[in-house]
């Protein structure tokens, strides 16, 4: 994946993880710490790719 993906997948989970964490109910809870532990592992990649854009 390139930099810009990895960027709109991130922005896609942190959003979602928002709108769970702001909710009330417990399922979200769960959907919240699913999209922070996805995010998560985006972090590494992204900086890889970066890296490898920034040396181009």
């Amino acid at each position: 994946m390139t930099k810009q993906e990895l960027y709109e997948e991130m922005v896609r989970l942190f959003n979602e993880f928002q709108a769970a964490h702001n909710s009330k109910f417990k399922k979200d809870a769960a959907a919240a710490r699913k999209a922070a532990g996805a995010l998560k592992k985006l972090v590494t990649p992204y900086n890889q790719a970066s890296i490898a854009e920034g040396k181009q």
